[in-house]
């Protein structure tokens, strides 16, 4: 499985990287093989690798003057800026534990956070200053520095670098802690791409405060020599593409169809130099991955959980297997026990932060059960059948995923999203559906018709499901669902 990835860069090129355990290391790696290369832009200056270094180094001088113990827990609320990606790179090579904070946060929350997870300080750029007026922390501006460079810490990799917040689709968030292990086994994986050449132009569209974020849009491209442009407004960076050209994307579903809609109006030039799009945190339509055929754009799928460093499976044949979430990332073990997948690897998280009794609940002898259902064909490529929470019991106790049944949803060119669901119908529980058309599809076509269209789609879906399966109630919606942070349709709490 390891040379699935492996025969994706030139064995030469290859031959000059190996997994390194620390972010100090990586940053050790830059200066040394990427000096006077392009590592940031933000359009209007672009700074090298050694400008990257010596400027982290400064952003610790000024941490270390605040006397924190090792450790300590330091948060980041900014967007993805200069400021924003030299500190997490700071914090953590500065043996601290850094917690880069969801923009969409407010006052209240950011109260509650400071609280649950012993922050001894928050860098908070200007424009969300006044939500951190009332914080018992010290607070400090994203820009902020030193006046000299100082010397990395001394971390291993088990030292802690980061907390992620994850709460799957439903539920309270967690933190997952990460060791630098976890997250650099996390962006070694990230050097991966089909095209053989590693360094490439990358746009940061997804928010650092995501997992995904920052593994596959920043470090992993960093790990490479790649270029990356900040992002401070994501609906502005789509209309960035062919000014800035990069030659990959790292996006969820919801992106790839705003650019692909762009590029059907602009034609294929909007799109520049793009090559490949690396696509998680939702399900991919087919019809995306049929676009991106089209345009010629290489779309890799793949299947990760922030407290597994987001990466643990990839998909770059979606083409011929578009079903499927791929193979597993090298030095990575797996299992399925009960239809469950099992996870075993240098990537997992240490806990969730003072949480032991959900902890003990996710670990069974070092292997970390992600109540993910799933099932491999004979070539060991992945396919999610649903989630063990999600699961829907029906009063004959028959048992329901509602995301076996929502992939074949997905699959009809008329079907944006849906989220499948136990209602009530007349007083009796069914299996019931609530669906988002497609709509450009569907131009100047009654709301009367829409809902026919939709409920021909699940009588045809009902003929392949048996009957316990079978979808009894059609909700046709007009408005997006609530989603999470990670752009995720956020599922009904039981």
């Amino acid at each position: 499985m390891s040379q699935y990835f492996y025969g994706m860069v030139d064995a030469e090129e290859m031959s000059t990287f190996e997994y390194l355990p620390t972010m100090v290391e990586l940053l050790e790696k830059c200066k040394r093989d990427y000096a006077d290369w392009p590592a940031i832009s933000d359009k209007v200056t672009t700074y090298t690798f050694k400008e990257l270094y010596d400027n982290v180094a400064r952003r610790r001088d000024f941490i270390y003057a605040k006397g924190l113990k090792p450790g300590a827990k330091i948060a980041v609320m900014a967007r993805n800026d200069l400021d924003a990606m030299e500190l997490l790179l700071a914090i953590a090579t500065a043996g601290y534990t850094y917690i880069m904070l969801p923009n969409a946060l407010g006052a209240e929350a950011l109260m509650g956070i400071s609280r649950k997870f012993d922050l001894e300080g928050m860098f908070v750029a200007d424009e969300f200053k006044t939500l951190t007026d009332n914080l018992p922390i010290p607070v400090w501006s994203t820009k902020a520095t030193g006046e000299k460079e100082a010397p990395a810490a001394e971390v291993t990799k088990d030292t802690v670098a980061a907390i992620y917040f994850t709460g799957g689709t439903t539920g309270a968030p967690k933190g997952a802690v990460l060791t630098h292990g976890a997250m650099m086994r996390g962006a070694f994986n990230g050097i991966f791409h089909p095209g053989k050449v590693m360094h490439k132009k990358y746009i940061c569209m997804l928010p650092l405060s995501h997992i995904f974020g920052s593994i596959r849009s920043f470090l992993g491209p960093l790990y490479a020599g790649s270029t990356v442009y900040t992002c401070t407004d994501m609906k502005a960076a789509v209309g960035d593409i062919p000014v800035v050209r990069p030659n990959v994307l790292v996006l969820v579903p919801g992106l790839v169809e705003i650019i692909f809609n762009i590029a059907k109006l602009k034609g294929k030039e909007f799109l520049g130099d793009l090559e490949i799009m690396i696509v998680g945190a939702a399900p991919v339509a087919p019809r995306l991955m049929k676009v991106a055929e089209e345009m010629g754009i290489c779309l890799c799928a793949g299947y990760g959980l922030t407290e597994g460093a987001n990466l643990s499976f990839a998909n770059c044949d979606t083409v011929s297997n578009p079903y499927s979430m791929g193979k597993a990332y090298p030095e990575q073990e797996y299992k399925v026990v009960n239809g469950e997948l099992w996870l075993k690897g240098d990537n997992l998280m240490l806990e969730y932060y003072k949480d032991p009794e959900q902890t003990a609940a996710v670990f069974e002898d070092g292997w970390f059960k992600t109540g993910d259902l799933v099932e491999f064909d004979e070539n060991d490529y992945i396919y999610i059948t649903g989630r063990i929470k999600n699961l829907i019991i029906l009063p004959n106790g028959e048992n329901v995923s509602p995301e076996e049944i929502e992939d074949l949803f997905y699959k009809e060119e008329l079907v944006k999203d849906c989220l499948v669901s136990e209602m009530d119908k007349n007083g009796v529980s069914v299996i019931g559906i609530e669906i988002l058309p497609y709509m450009p599809a569907l131009a100047g076509v009654s709301p009367e018709d829409i809902e026919k269209k939709m409920q021909e789609i699940t009588d045809k879906i009902n003929k392949e499901l048996p009957s316990y399966k079978r979808v009894l109630k059609v909700v046709v919606r007009t408005e997006d669902f609530p989603r999470t942070g990670a752009m995720k349709i956020a599922r009904k709490i039981k």
